[in-house]
């Protein structure tokens, strides 16, 4: 077992969940060569907040899962494949740099970890969870890939992939 300081930062494992018909976690996912898989924006009053994900966070396992290596694609496939709950460990840029200077991986197994859900971080009563209105989009899943292709000619196909690197969630 390794020997952590007390004065480490603790990476910290959120339990997101979602409420009462939302739609979405509440938190943009990026990622950067180098630095991985990371939260953007995280939105008031969201999940993502009452769980605990902090702008910024850099996140080191879903889902009881490490996604250390794993592409952009794969995390998010972790990241939604409970509709309603996700986990993850996650730890401040500053707390990496730290465990990175001390040659300590962030994993699971670690002992400092603290727990965040949505028990420490409530909903205040007097906000109802967010409603997104409706602009008619098609949802988040249908993004990816079309599910047909068209061409001009057998040598020329109108639909073009490129790969994105920020998924809303």
């Amino acid at each position: 077992m390794v020997n952590i300081p007390s004065d480490a930062v603790p990476p910290r494992l959120c339990v997101i969940e979602k409420l009462n018909g939302e739609m979405e976690y509440g938190y943009n996912l990026h990622a950067e060569k180098g630095r991985g898989q990371f939260v953007g924006i995280v939105d008031a009053n969201s999940p993502a907040e009452r769980g605990g994900l902090i702008t910024g966070d850099r996140i080191f396992a879903v889902n009881g899962h490490s996604i250390i290596g794993e592409n952009h694609k794969k995390v998010v496939e972790r990241i939604k494949a409970n509709p309603n709950r996700c986990e993850m460990l996650v730890i401040s840029e500053e707390g990496a740099k730290w465990y990175q200077e001390h040659n300590v991986q962030i994993t699971l197994d670690l002992p400092n970890i603290e727990r965040v859900s949505q028990k420490n971080h409530p909903l205040p009563p007097s906000i109802p969870p967010p409603q997104r209105p409706s602009n008619h989009s098609p949802p988040p899943s249908s993004w990816y890939a079309p599910t047909t292709y068209s061409q001009v000619s057998p040598f020329f196909p109108l639909f073009i992939p490129y790969c994105t690197v920020s998924n809303i969630i």
